[in-house]
């Protein structure tokens, strides 16, 4: 069974590759050879992962969830194994539209390589910011404190795919993800400054006429149940 997974940066975002960029970016994020910025699978799968985890820590929420740490092993893996499970798989996430907008890019980089590049491409969708540690006792920048780090803006989405492949707990595994997907609100580093606040969407697309949103759905239901507002 495949899910489509949307996310879109509603604000400036921070996942860094952990490289950097020669002596002028401290921190950089993943991009392709176009210049396009991706979200790496590894990075969703984590985020997923321990948004289950906290999820079962919620107090009353123990027999709406379905689920236990151990079903989260099986799923997703058991951290620091070299055994990987393949119960659940996400894709990189790539600039929705990727596929359309490729075309044109092999063009005008192919006819117009000094106005369209992938520098220009990674300056569209990213922006580069400064940051510093400050004395507290002497009110001022510590020295050798400067850091520099890209940044997704605010205001795209990448999407991509998630292959759930264990028929057996099929059902339970959908209604895990759309749970996550109801809690998780930010991704990245500097979390706590404003950054990496996000929207998820996982669509069914099972039934094309019918494409369901996991998250939509699973509110309603809640709602519903609880008696209350999500």
């Amino acid at each position: 069974m495949k899910l489509k997974i949307m996310i879109t940066t509603q604000s400036d975002t921070q996942i860094g590759s952990g490289r950097g960029f020669g002596s002028v970016i401290d921190s950089d994020i993943e991009y392709d050879s176009y210049g396009l910025p991706y979200i790496p699978a590894k990075r969703i799968k984590g985020l997923f992962r321990d948004a289950a985890l906290e999820l079962l820590n919620f107090d009353g929420l123990n027999d709406l969830l379905e689920y236990t740490e151990k079903d989260i092993d099986e799923v997703f893996g058991i951290i620091g194994s070299t055994n990987s499970s393949n119960s659940l798989i996400f894709d990189n996430l790539s600039i929705k539209d990727k596929k359309h907008i490729a075309p044109w890019l092999d063009y005008l980089f192919s006819n117009y390589n000094y106005q369209f590049n992938s520098n220009t491409m990674q300056s569209y969708f990213t922006s580069i910011r400064n940051q510093t540690a400050i004395d507290g006792d002497k009110g001022i920048a510590k020295d050798y404190s400067l850091r520099t780090f890209r940044v997704l803006k605010k205001g795209f989405t990448f999407e991509g795919d998630i292959s759930i492949n264990n028929n057996d707990k099929q059902d339970k595994i959908v209604k895990m993800l759309a749970f996550i997907s109801l809690v998780i609100k930010r991704i990245g580093t500097q979390r706590n400054r404003g950054f990496g606040k996000i929207e998820i969407e996982i669509i069914n697309e099972k039934d094309e006429q019918l494409k369901v949103n996991l998250k939509n759905e699973l509110k309603g239901k809640l709602e519903k149940e609880l008696g209350g507002n999500l």
